[in-house]
């Protein structure tokens, strides 16, 4: 389980790097677009574009942020209870959350399926929604492996909030 443990951290990792990417990528196309219209040369698809890079940041920080527990889950019912209650409500509500990010993901996978069969793009400059969708899908598996790995340390006793 250790194994997996640091292959899942790795990915973690890799994920908020193409998200950490994609946002200065957004931030320096919006500045860059705030100067060109400003010359009366905007570029064209500024909102498509960032708008599709935000939904990059977000899906590919979840993990890394599941990972870092920067999540909020009942924290203040967790501190008035003992030990073995702590380690209970840790396994239950990360459960609960592995069974929500498996049902994101799927549904974004099949989202992307039918994008890609109906050839969905954006209307400014034609970005395919498809690529995007199932990205997003695998930033939500992504994220329930990490909720895989806090149940099994969870369960074992050797992860406390």
């Amino acid at each position: 389980m250790e194994k997996f443990q640091i292959v899942v951290s790795r990915l973690c990792k890799y994920m908020a790097v193409v998200a950490g990417t994609a946002l200065v990528l957004v931030m320096l196309l919006t500045v860059l677009d705030v100067i060109l219209r400003y010359f009366g040369h905007p570029i064209l698809g500024v909102y498509d574009l960032v708008a599709l890079g935000g939904a990059i940041v977000i899906g590919f920080s979840l993990p890394y942020a599941a990972e870092r527990k920067v999540h909020v889950f009942m924290e203040m019912i967790q501190q008035a209870q003992g030990k073995r209650l702590k380690q209970v409500l840790l396994v239950v509500t990360r459960l609960i959350a592995l069974l929500i990010s498996i049902i994101v993901a799927w549904h974004l996978v099949r989202l992307g399926q039918g994008f890609r069969e109906t050839g969905e793009a954006s209307l400014t400059v034609q970005i395919v929604y498809y690529p995007i969708a199932i990205g997003l899908g695998v930033c939500f598996l992504g994220q329930a492996l990490v909720y895989f790995v806090q149940i099994f340390k969870g369960a074992s006793g050797g992860e406390n909030e």
